[in-house]
């Protein structure tokens, strides 16, 4: 039995720590599963799974922390496809829980086993369509939906029974991992990528420890199905070498970032907003453009929305003249046709006036988006609700696929105004802020699913050890592709001058963490008498040799590589050369890289029209510069001894790219 048919659809449930006995865990499940199609099993106080007689497909367990792992190797002797474990007490007490946790996953996996475990210390699951309700709360949310939520914060699983009624959401999976000690969310992924039923994935992550299996899937999936995480504690995942530009500027949110766009997925920054784009996504069309539509009641409101939707990277552009002739034939005089269609406190017509305009917007071919703002009055009158709800519908059945999604600004006793719209599948999104929010990832979603690609391969070699020094490290890094400056290292000053062949040059020190701050960089030296100087400058300064090269002009870009604790091997672009972590236009992605995924990585760098020629200059070689970010992330999965890479800066031109400072960390 797949892992997914015995956790949501199981034939036979047997709930071990079932009671009678009020306020008891054992007795809120024995409640909670009363609605179970199938067959639930009470197995109680002094009872086993081994007594039971027949096939179980899923174990619910809410005994002692102590007797778990009993429970487990009884689960696995039995046959049982999988657990879910309620129980807490495990790692997230410290040493002696993980120490008991650990025995939980080797019972499980013992003779008749594997049993896979969900859990311990969670929330359980829920199959809002069966129904089951294997969970700790009391009531599931509306099914007949395709959002799915695995929550790493069980609280937020039982709180979507209140957000799902109040929203008139629809659910059809939810799961909390708890202490993930078997099952991995990436594991949890594929699955829900493969399930039918399931059609908007959501995570609330704390932390993965499958990082990169995660992004890989979510790689897979996200060209059919969104993919919306929320990420908590974004915070600095801890101090990093200060040696490398590259880590001091991989902070975990930066990575969490570049890798969660590369995949596809679609990041948001709380639990609310997790739901509203949800609910955004499973609900309407997706966006074909980014043009917005606003209908409204409220001049201000109205500018406000047009505001925060540029933000979100959407327009409202002015209609044609033609489309705002007909949109000024069904307003009063004193109303504007110009987006946003202001319709004015005209209140007997607002019924009329709602669904009208929106199902013209919607036809018209000049936005792709129609947000109506329902404001006070307008979203006080059932009427007007009813028939924008009708307008929608046919604009559905006549194959219209230009989503409406409602900007609500009312007082509560208007909320079942808004319940009749989100039953037929019209999200309603309280105030501009979320409105724009919502309706952004559903573009943003859009644009993703079209250039998410599964992960290439990477290199089909091994070399090392690398050397670190800088004539050993370059032949190494010609050999991905990556062409570093001539450079001759020098121990003398006689020897720098006679290094120096052609002019300018650069004189700098060979070995140095930051060279730049120690003054160990001499630039522009014309003369023989001013290589000199700076050599010997350099070499009392006591950091051994110096190199010297010729000195090149470009566009200063910073390309690094490193092994981030949960992702592995990831590349970094920046501008600014030395300026780079002051800057801080820096840009992360998961290594191996197609060429286009790197060009996508410049083209986000905020300093981009600098490479792409601004004032008038020549733009860069664009495919040369991907190609070294490529290779810096071939380089770091090639060999195994290799921490780091920095390359910084590296010389971009419009005949090409080349590395004039370069250090591998092992």
């Amino acid at each position: 039995m797949r892992l997914l048919n015995a956790l949501f659809s199981p034939r036979r449930v047997a709930l071990v720590g079932a009671s009678d006995r009020p306020g008891t865990l054992g007795a809120l499940l024995a409640a909670n599963l009363e609605s179970f199609p199938g067959e639930v099993v009470a197995v109680g106080a002094g009872g086993t799974l081994r007594e039971v007689e027949g096939e179980i497909d899923l174990a619910v367990v809410a005994v002692p922390a102590a007797s778990v792992p009993r429970v487990a190797a009884d689960a696995a002797a039995k046959g049982v496809h999988a657990m879910v474990v309620l129980s807490g007490g495990f790692a997230e007490t410290g040493a002696e829980g993980a120490a008991l946790q650990a025995e939980l996953v080797a019972a499980a996996r013992g003779p008749g086993g594997p049993v896979r475990v969900i859990g311990p210390n969670c929330f359980g699951i829920q199959n809002c369509d069966l129904p089951l309700n294997a969970s700790m709360a009391a009531g599931l949310p509306r099914g007949g939906g395709g959002i799915c939520l695995v929550s790493q914060s069980g609280a937020y699983g039982m709180a979507i029974y209140t957000v799902a009624t109040d929203e008139c959401a629809r659910f059809a999976k939810i799961l909390a991992p708890g202490n993930t000690c078997d099952v991995t969310i990436a594991e949890l992924l594929a699955e829900l990528a493969a399930d039918p039923s399931a059609a908007t994935l959501c995570f609330l992550l704390e932390s993965v420890a499958d990082g990169r299996a995660f992004v890989e899937q979510a790689r897979l999936a996200t060209p059919e199905k969104p993919v919306i995480v929320a990420k908590t504690g974004r915070s600095e995942a801890g101090a990093r070498a200060a040696s490398s530009h590259t880590a001091a500027l991989a902070g975990s949110e930066a990575v969490w970032r570049g890798v969660f766009r590369q995949a596809g997925i679609v990041e948001v920054r709380s639990g609310q907003e997790l739901l509203d784009a949800a609910r955004a996504l499973d609900g309407q069309p997706l966006p074909a453009g980014t043009r917005v539509g606003i209908v409204t009641n409220s001049g201000g409101v109205g500018v406000e929305l047009a505001d925060l939707l540029a933000d979100e990277g959407l327009s409202v552009p002015a209609l044609s003249p033609p489309l705002q002739d007909k949109i000024r034939d069904m307003l009063p005089a004193f109303a504007s046709p110009v987006n946003p269609v202001d319709v004015t406190p005209v209140w007997s017509r607002y019924a009329e006036l709602y669904s009208g305009l929106t199902d013209l917007l919607a036809r018209s071919g000049e936005v792709d988006v129609v947000i109506p703002v329902l404001l006070q009055r307008a979203a006080m009158d059932t009427p007007t609700a009813r028939q924008l709800r009708d307008a929608v519908v046919a604009l559905r059945a006549d194959g219209v696929e230009v989503p409406v999604h409602v900007c609500w600004v009312a007082p509560r006793q208007a909320r079942h105004n808004a319940e009749l719209l989100q039953e037929a599948g019209v999200p309603c999104f309280e105030w501009p802020a979320r409105t724009a929010r919502a309706v952004g990832h559903a573009r943003r979603y859009a644009l993703a699913r079209e250039r998410t690609a599964p992960p290439p391969s990477g290199p089909d070699r091994r070399v090392g050890p690398v050397p670190t020094d800088p004539a050993g490290a370059a032949e190494v890094l010609a050999e991905f592709g990556i062409r570093t400056v001539a450079s001759v290292l020098c121990r003398t000053a006689e020897e720098a001058v006679r290094a120096a062949t052609e002019f300018p040059v650069v004189v700098k020190l060979a070995a140095a963490a930051h060279r730049t701050e120690l003054g160990g960089v001499r630039l522009g030296l014309r003369t023989p008498a001013e290589v000199r100087a700076a050599a010997t400058d350099l070499l009392a300064l006591g950091h051994g040799e110096v190199l010297v090269q010729p000195q090149l002009d470009g566009v200063e870009v910073a390309v690094g590589a490193l092994r981030d604790p949960v992702f592995g091997p990831v590349v970094m672009v920046g501008l600014g050369g030395i300026w780079v972590e002051v800057l801080a236009d820096v840009a992360f992605a998961l290594a191996p890289l197609r060429q286009v995924e790197a060009r996508e990585l410049l083209a986000g760098l905020r300093g981009f029209p600098l490479l792409a020629g601004s004032r008038g200059g020549p733009p860069v070689d664009l495919d040369a510069l991907a190609d070294v970010v490529v290779a810096a992330g071939n380089l770091l999965l090639a060999a195994d001894d290799v921490t780091g890479l920095d390359l910084n800066p590296v010389l971009a031109t419009r005949d090409g790219a080349i590395a004039v400072d370069w250090k591998v960390l092992s």
